[in-house]
């Protein structure tokens, strides 16, 4: 918490430390976020952190209880297959329409965040990139709304199971592959290979992350059996 202290104490820096922290796992779903006694720990004052908990609790990270202590929002497979049938439905049109507008910055923009992405091994930094390396790919489409309603799915896709998918390291070169075609496809112009590579990528990003989430489910019921 003390690195809080490296970037003052507003409500934005409050709110990038405990997004990170939620997201990474380190508050449990459903644990009751006490307002003063992490302030105190933060070693800030309540209002700046009271407005960092609606900035989180606005998406959907932090649950807001009248006259309770908030709590961390809880996750299931359910949510984490809503959203990617939210992105599998959108990016491809969005891929569609972004393909052509693509020019030789836009995709060396792309390749950037592809090249960066083959050297990372920070899990929180590679979550990052991902959303990068797609709303890049996405940024040259007019469809605003779509690409905005997609853009909300990531932060609760990277805390369902980002953040522990890409701690294997054949899942981050699966990542990469994946990407990687996605965009040769855009380079060569051709919108029909590329929507058709998003689409598989985001089927495959789905199945690993339930497998995921279903394994870390059953381990914790087998928990709760063995202690019980």
């Amino acid at each position: 918490m003390k690195e809080l202290l490296n970037y003052g104490d507003g409500p934005k820096a409050i709110y990038e430390i405990l997004k990170r922290q939620i997201i990474a796992g380190e508050w449990e779903p459903g644990q009751e976020l006490k307002i003063m006694p992490l302030a105190s720990e933060m070693d800030v004052s309540i209002v700046p952190l009271r407005e960092a908990v609606r900035m989180l609790a606005s998406e959907n990270l932090i649950e807001l209880r009248p006259r309770r202590s908030p709590i961390i929002a809880r996750i299931d497979v359910r949510d984490l297959v809503e959203m990617n049938q939210i992105r599998g439905a959108l990016e491809p049109i969005i891929l569609a329409d972004a393909v052509p507008r693509h020019t030789a910055k836009t995709l060396k923009d792309c390749e950037k965040v592809l090249n960066r992405t083959a050297k990372v091994k920070d899990p929180w930094e590679m979550v990052k990139l991902n959303k990068d390396f797609h709303l890049t790919l996405l940024g040259p489409s007019r469809l605003q709304r779509s690409l905005d309603i997609v853009s909300d799915q990531y932060d609760g896709i990277a805390r369902l199971t980002q953040f522990r998918v890409v701690t294997h390291e054949n899942q981050l070169e699966k990542l990469h592959s994946e990407h990687a075609r996605i965009l040769d496809a855009a380079k060569s112009g051709d919108v029909a290979a590329a929507v058709a590579e998003m689409t598989s990528h985001i089927d495959q990003a789905t199945t690993r992350a339930a497998k995921e989430l279903t394994e870390a489910e059953n381990k914790d019921d087998l928990s709760v059996t063995d202690t019980a």
